[in-house]
């Protein structure tokens, strides 16, 4: 097994498990931890050996967001900086669109913010039964910047997709089933066998026929990806501007409920 400092990779038999590894932190992803994953499944492309990619986290959730403690929002007002950041998050989301291969998600704990982006991005998402997935950036007065705009509403609808930004609610794995964010939901102790026998399902099935099938459905729809993608650093920016942002990160620092007005 290859560990680097924040995610682990190995290959069991044709699948390249690629792990989440900042426990401590629920798996927060940081600019390291995004530019690790970036690097790693751009290498996949050209990995023949690698039949079917499995994303999991380990500890008590798959990834709980952003590191808002190192996020650039909170650090610096320098625009350039902050655009430069959802730039490289999108990295990802290019990347697992365009892999060869099938990207399953493992989802438990904890699947908010950015770790839900993340998870959508995956072609198929099968979640533990303890799993809480939520849009979460309204909280602090943001909008998805991981493609989760352009994700969102093409998985659970348009109604369902702008409460889920309006209110930043969590719901159940039993509920993101019955709205199609998720695939299956399996007991927590059987997750990662479940996971498993499902790549290795796909692992010996027509490699080629995934690929055509992934790019056919994906080309389909890239262009849409691309606009929301500039929609997400335009309105991110634009956003971290207002008061409710400011009143946001206060709050956020200060361990308080924030006190929106509206402006």
């Amino acid at each position: 097994m290859k560990e680097d400092k924040y995610i682990t990779w190995e290959n069991q038999d044709g699948i390249g498990l690629l792990t989440l590894n900042r426990p401590k932190k629920h798996n927060a992803l940081n600019s390291k931890m995004i530019t690790e994953i970036a690097t790693k499944l751009e290498k996949c492309y050209v990995d023949e050996d690698v039949k079917v990619i499995v994303l999991q986290g380990i500890g008590e959730s798959f990834c709980s967001g952003g590191d808002l403690t190192e996020h650039p929002f909170l650090t610096t007002e320098n625009d350039r900086l902050k655009e430069q950041y959802i730039r490289d998050n999108h990295r990802i989301i290019r990347c697992v669109r365009r892999l060869p291969q099938p990207v399953i998600c493992a989802l438990h704990g904890m699947v908010s913010g950015a770790g839900l982006d993340l998870s959508m991005a995956c072609d198929i998402r099968i979640a533990a039964e303890n799993s809480r997935l939520g849009v979460l950036f309204t909280h602090l007065g943001l909008i998805p910047d991981m493609g989760g705009t352009d994700a969102l509403p093409r998985l659970v609808g348009l109604n369902k997709a702008l409460e889920m930004l309006f209110t930043g609610d969590l719901i159940d794995a039993i509920e993101a089933q019955r709205i199609g964010l998720v695939n299956r939901v399996v007991n927590k102790k059987e997750l990662e066998y479940e996971v498993m026998a499902f790549a290795l399902r796909l692992a010996r099935g027509p490699l080629q026929s995934y690929r055509m099938n992934k790019r056919a459905v994906y080309r389909s729809i890239e262009s849409q990806l691309e606009i929301a993608l500039e929609n997400e650093i335009s309105g991110q920016c634009e956003l971290s501007h207002t008061e409710d942002v400011r009143e946001a990160i206060n709050a956020f620092k200060n361990k308080r409920k924030p006190a929106f007005r509206g402006c």
